[in-house]
């Protein structure tokens, strides 16, 4: 009976009708842990199974209708009314048998069900369905939001690579049509001090500031390779030489505290910054 109807659904070559049996206990994986669901199941070509699924939805839409229109119908009418009654309700039913396929995108060519045929005992599932899609729609909101910042991620990674290689390398993230940035290699400044290097004086006073003045030398020689870089617009240029030149300043004011620090303890004064940096005095 069509009351003890769950679905009616084809796959391709198969066409089956789900039955709701409470005399028989039966757990198939569409049910979703349902029992008493009787499942038949009949096969032939792709056009045949299509057209009596669409027969068989047609079929029970046609029972929905008829159910519905019991419950308003008044107890007494004429002959001539119920004819006309008919007439008005299967009329629009021929043209939505004609545009079923065309209106209902969740049929597909080779598939569909009574859940997607729009009946009226499938609502609930409608509802859930309009859910779900909301559901999902939501979660592809945030994985394209976090596929945008990873991407944005990416691209810092690869530049950073590319001012460091001077190429930039092939996984830098392109859209369509989009040329991949001009990145300007930088100039390696790093160093380290090595341990060896650093004074061992007995007096602290002037072993920190003989450390100091390792360290200033570094940095002076860092300074000069960023001046001393092609390419460089004038105020950069302008801007790296002054720098250059404050560092050579600060190693200078260095060793002369180092000199002053050596005559007051009766030591002799040291030439470091003149070896290192010919020309100043």
């Amino acid at each position: 009976q069509w009351k003890q109807l769950e679905n009616l659904y084809f796959r391709e070559k198969k066409f089956a009708v789900e039955v709701h049996d409470p005399r028989r206990i039966s757990v198939s994986r569409r049910t979703f842990g349902q029992s008493g669901l009787v499942v038949q199941t009949w096969y032939a070509n792709t056009s045949l199974i299509k057209s009596i699924w669409v027969m068989a939805i047609s079929q029970h839409q046609f029972y929905l209708d008829r159910k519905q229109s019991k419950a308003k119908i008044p107890s007494a009418r004429s002959l001539d009314d119920i004819a006309m009654g008919l007439t008005e309700m299967g009329t629009p039913k021929v043209s939505k048998l004609v545009t079923l396929e065309a209106k209902n995108q969740l049929i597909m060519a080779s598939n569909g069900s009574l859940i997607s045929s729009g009946s009226q005992d499938s609502e609930v599932n409608e509802e859930q369905k309009k859910e779900k899609i909301m559901e999902l729609k939501r979660k592809e909101k945030l994985l394209q939001e976090k596929l945008l910042q990873k991407v944005e991620e990416l691209k810092k990674i690869c530049l950073r690579e590319a001012e460091l290689t001077g190429k930039m390398p092939k996984e830098y993230p392109l859209s369509a049509g989009e040329e991949p940035p001009q990145v300007r290699r930088r100039v390696g400044t790093a160093f380290k001090l090595d341990d060896n290097l650093l004074p061992s004086e007995e007096d602290p006073t002037l072993q920190d500031l003989e450390s100091n003045f390792i360290i200033q030398q570094k940095l002076v020689e860092a300074a000069k390779k960023l001046a001393s870089e092609p390419d460089l617009c004038k105020n950069v240029k302008k801007k790296r030489k002054q720098e250059y030149a404050d560092a050579v300043k600060k190693l200078q004011e260095i060793e002369n505290s180092i000199n002053e620090y050596r005559i007051k303890c009766g030591k002799k004064p040291t030439q470091k910054s003149t070896l290192i940096l010919p020309g100043k005095q």
